[in-house]
């Protein structure tokens, strides 16, 4: 019996001694570190991907939270992991970095165990519209990295970091100012990296071709009245006194070229809507009750620059039929408005209300209209406007990357040398002499 308790208390000794070792707690903080930091970023930098997937499971829930503290819980959500993420990765605050992910895993694994069984939303939005996963393979992703959490826990303190601890808080700052800076742009104007179904470069023109191929896409689509939902196939639509609410593939292959359908009557009208041998504008509104009405000078100003230039403006709501006849009598349109799928309108653009830029039926740039002034629109050069509304989110993106990635060099560099630490030094026997 006495060999038996020796042998297990062996095992347990080099258990500890292989976890604490330097290669298998910098591969845990890599590893684990990566995976939020991954994780963070694509909510970072898709805040509304975020605020719909939250709202998804409130409404599953019956709550209803204010749209407000959601956006505020979809910042808080992507900053939380990318910066505690990218603090374990770099082997700063070694104590505080794991139990505050541990602490996020406490909540988020049982969450996803019952999302896991219960499936009340499609998927669980962990990797945003970068990558969906089943919430079967969510839960036992969050299983493997709460045990390595764990590991961390028992062994993460007792290997050194990246950075010394004097200056760990600018680390901290810096990576907390990037992903902060991020969300706002994303949010304010447009993802910097727009991973959903209509990118940039996407064209919306209907494809016949594709269709043969891929076989005919068959949609149901819901409409309701009186607080009754019914759904109904593109031969058997409503009348107008019924609201449009949703549609759902229901056969077939969405492609990127065949998924944007307009409906008008029972009629698909894309292909009338779409202009493929122009410029175009779209102006998208998902939620009319949500959009400032302030806009539709905006719109009306677009409207008249790019007919002026042979081309169009087209509006997509979704409302019904009532909400866009007031929408019409509001904004004394003189452009054509249809009623369109809100699902669709939020993978096209994100905001409460946004421009598309299309060139022969093919998507160039988009961004909300609140990140658009009316004066800009009035006083800019009619011929370079275009251009200068262009968001050119790739440039932004490199433009914010670049200076955080080389701080984050130069800091690593001077550590290493040993010249910030010597400066520490310095600057407390300068604190401590002026005290004496």
């Amino acid at each position: 019996m006495p060999s038996l308790q020796s042998s297990n208390s062996h095992k347990s000794h080099n258990l500890k001694e292989l976890l604490s070792h330097p290669a298998v707690v910098w591969i845990l903080r890599i590893v684990i570190g990566a995976v939020f930091i991954l994780s963070g970023f694509v909510k970072g930098i898709d805040p509304w991907g975020s605020v719909i997937k939250i709202s998804e499971y409130f409404t599953v829930w019956g709550l209803d939270i204010p749209r407000s503290l959601i956006a505020c819980a979809a910042f808080a959500l992507g900053a939380y992991e990318f910066v505690w993420g990218f603090l374990l990765l770099l082997g700063c605050y070694r104590r505080v970095s794991v139990w505050a992910l541990s602490a996020m895993m406490a909540f988020m694994l049982p969450l996803t165990l019952y999302i896991a069984i219960a499936s009340p939303v499609d998927d669980c939005g962990c990797f945003g519209d970068f990558l969906i996963i089943s919430n079967t393979a969510t839960f036992i992703k969050n299983l493997f990295i709460s045990a390595g959490l764990i590991c961390l826990i028992l062994s993460n303190t007792k290997v050194s970091g990246a950075f010394i601890p004097y200056i760990q808080w600018i680390v901290g700052g810096l990576v907390t100012i990037y992903i902060l800076t991020i969300e706002l742009y994303g949010y304010n104007v447009q993802p910097l990296i727009d991973f959903r179904q209509y990118s940039i470069g996407t064209s919306l023109i209907p494809s016949e071709s594709d269709d043969e191929d891929s076989g005919t896409t068959v949609y149901e689509f819901t409409y309701s009245k009186d607080g009754e939902e019914r759904t109904f196939t593109i031969d058997s639509l409503p009348d107008s006194t019924w609201t449009f609410v949703s549609r759902r593939l229901i056969g077939g292959n969405v492609l990127s070229t065949d998924g944007f359908t307009i409906v008008e009557d029972g009629e698909d009208i894309t292909a009338d809507i779409i202009d493929p041998d122009t410029e175009q504008f779209i102006i998208t509104i998902p939620d009319i009750d949500n959009v400032d009405l302030s806009y539709t000078y905006l719109i009306n100003e677009l409207n008249d620059f790019i007919s002026g230039h042979g081309g169009s403006l087209v509006a997509l709501i979704n409302s019904n039929e009532e909400g866009l006849e007031r929408w019409k009598d509001i904004s004394m349109a003189a452009y054509p408005i249809y009623q369109a799928d809100p699902k669709m309108l939020k993978e096209l653009a994100r905001g409460h209300a946004a421009l598309v830029y299309l060139d022969h039926g093919s998507v160039q740039w988009k961004r909300t209209l609140s990140s658009i002034g009316y004066t800009f629109v009035t006083e800019t050069d009619p011929g370079s406007l275009i251009p200068k509304l262009d968001p050119n989110t790739g440039y932004v993106l490199k433009l914010i990357t670049a200076p955080f990635v080389i701080i984050l060099l130069i800091l690593l560099a001077l550590d290493h040398s040993g010249k910030l630490l010597a400066w520490h030094l310095s600057h407390r026997r300068i604190l401590k002499s002026k005290k004496q």
